[in-house]
């Protein structure tokens, strides 16, 4: 009996403790998340994310009834769909919104209804880093709507994302889609306006330009010209529409016949004149009637890179400068795919990017041309896509980088601005059968650049440094433009890039990286003056356009040392430093070695 007693009482006590542990365990409801490792993202990225709780017997004895699945973020910003959302399942699912950068914990808020018990997750954590900001534009949806992409060095990295929907008030010729886009970069880079060329069958060879602020805004007809003449009523099948670095929109049109060219002085959204610079325009190692579908972009000397392409598997780059009636043309490249087949399709846009190569739109998608592979005599070049979208028609960038065919090479041209006074340089080498440079200066309200110093060749095989001082102090404009002139023994010449000089300092400027080359396993410190405090973020690209390093200081005004971290991590080779604050941006090349 004592035993059979005390087995009674141990069987009593073990039957009291499983219970009482089982109470204890549905006491501790529990939620997961999926994704619940780290996660990346783009400012204005989604992420999907499931919270699941553990099940009802045995974890929410309060009723067991409907369940509040409440989404949030820290920091707040992140918005949730399907939130809060009561269900009586065991999981509910939302897709977040991240449209800013920065890091987030994303948490889910369980409470089970009829004063059941309640749960949070533990928190998912996303990083999410700022995009690229636009740099190439297109008229997308079959040239109905103006929409941005950012790319960097043939790499895509987003886009299009629709800005506005052109339109045509006033229109005389009833256009209702685009032929042609453009972009300047005045006011500024991030604020430039937009112009379009209407897409019109029946023009009697009137073009017709319209303008828009950089958000689409305060859509205008600014201008028309009867390209062809009052005596001459044939169609446009060709008009395309390029926009320079001093602001100037050139417009070549075609007939099948005939090229013309002609230009006009944008400001913002008020009226131009558009006049006529070639009616005749020649072409060298090509044909007109190549000029079916195309583009045009202008460089920072002011030199044409004309698209021309067939619709049957011809498609050719024309180079030229504007030249008044003696403009020419010069065919300097038939484009092939990858595998060395003509490039085909309707191949309808063209633009640089700041770097110097070349983006086309095509019916298929958007594609890339490097200039390090197109900088030798007519010949082939190959075009690798970037971003496979159809619908593109158009496409423009409001940069100008400096193209040179010159023996001399051109390896820098700044200037600095200070008490009145514009102080240029420049350096060069290889000034193999060269002459002279002549420094062009024109205001911001000009409409031609005049010289303002000449200076002799040095003659020298290796570098040369050049500085040239212009007081501007009597000039009632705030902004100038710059630009050298460098002409060969056989009165040969081609442009520098456009520089643009305020008279207001910019918010950075004097930007270095020492030492440049960089060890693999040594520092760089890059230098700048700044006009006041701000928040700055650097970013290392390599050649490919991927970020592979990226940190953010505080500066304050004066001059500023920012050393580059996690240098070391790098393989040798050339990369993209990006200085970035607000809408300003700088870059510039350095190398690591051994």
């Amino acid at each position: 009996m004592k035993t059979f007693t005390f087995v009674k009482g141990l069987i009593t006590f073990l039957s009291f403790t499983l219970f009482f542990g089982e109470e204890a365990a549905a006491q501790t409801p529990a939620v997961t998340l999926n994704p619940a490792t780290t996660q990346s993202t783009g400012a204005g990225g989604t992420i999907n994310f499931t919270a699941t709780r553990n099940g009802n017997n045995q974890n929410w004895p309060g009723g067991n009834s409907q369940f509040t699945y409440t989404w949030s973020s820290s920091p707040a910003g992140v918005t949730f769909t399907n939130n809060p959302r009561t269900v009586s399942n065991n999981n509910s699912s939302t897709v977040a919104t991240f449209p800013t950068a920065g890091t987030f914990q994303i948490t889910c808020f369980v409470q089970e209804g009829g004063g059941g018990l309640s749960a949070t997750s533990a928190a998912t954590t996303v990083n999410v880093t700022a995009p690229l900001p636009a740099n190439i534009w297109a008229t997308s949806s079959n040239g109905t709507r103006i929409s941005g992409f950012a790319v960097s060095n043939g790499t895509y990295q987003s886009g299009p994302n629709n800005i506005f929907t052109a339109s045509f008030p006033g229109t005389t010729t009833g256009g209702t889609t685009t032929a042609a886009l453009g972009r300047s970069a005045f006011p500024s880079l991030s604020l430039g306006h937009f112009y379009w060329l209407p897409n019109t069958s029946g023009n009697n060879g009137v073009v017709e330009v319209f303008a828009a602020t950089s958000t689409g805004a305060n859509v205008t007809r600014i201008g028309s010209l009867d390209i062809n003449g009052l005596a001459n009523n044939n169609n446009l099948g060709f008009v395309r529409l390029g926009m320079g670095p001093d602001g100037t929109g050139w417009i070549l049109a075609g007939d099948g016949s005939t090229l013309f060219l002609a230009k006009f002085s944008s400001n913002g959204v008020n009226p131009v004149t558009i006049t006529m610079e070639d009616p005749n325009v020649t072409l060298a190692g090509g044909s007109i009637s190549t000029f079916r579908n195309g583009d045009l972009c202008i460089s920072g000397s002011g030199r044409i890179y004309a698209l021309a392409n067939d619709g049957s598997g011809v498609t050719q780059i024309f180079i030229g400068s504007p030249a008044g009636g003696n403009t020419t043309l010069s065919k300097r490249w038939d484009l092939v795919t990858p595998g060395n087949a003509p490039f085909t399709g309707t191949v309808n846009g063209v633009a640089f990017d700041l770097l110097g190569s070349i983006y086309l739109s095509t019916g298929t998608g958007l594609f890339y041309i490097d200039q390090n592979t197109a900088n030798g005599p007519a010949g082939t070049v190959v075009c690798s896509q970037v971003v496979a979208v159809t619908g593109l028609q158009d496409l423009a960038s409001n940069v100008f980088p400096s193209q040179s065919t010159l023996p001399v090479t051109l390896l820098n041209f700044s200037a600095a601005y200070r008490n009145g006074v514009t102080t240029l340089s420049w350096e060069t080498e290889n000034e193999v059968n060269f002459s002279h440079y002549e420094l062009e200066r024109k205001g911001a309200n000009g409409t031609d650049f005049v010289a303002v110093s000449n200076k002799a060749s040095n003659g020298n095989t290796g570098r040369s440094a050049y500085q040239v001082t212009d007081n501007i102090s009597n000039l009632t404009d705030d902004v100038l433009y710059y630009r050298l002139k460098m002409v060969d023994l056989d009165g040969r010449y081609t442009y520098s890039n456009v520089i643009m000089v305020r008279k207001e300092k910019k918010a950075f400027s004097g930007i270095s990286l020492s030492p440049n080359p960089v060890r693999n396993s040594g520092n760089a410190t890059v230098r700048f003056d700044a006009t006041g405090t701000a928040l700055v973020t650097l970013r290392v690209l390599d050649m490919a356009g991927r970020q592979v390093l990226q940190q953010q200081n505080n500066v304050t005004g004066g001059t500023n040392s920012i050393q580059v971290n996690n240098l070391n991590r790098l393989q040798p080779g050339l990369y993209i430093i990006q200085l970035v604050n607000g809408n300003e941006l700088s870059a510039f090349k350095f190398s690591v070695v051994q």
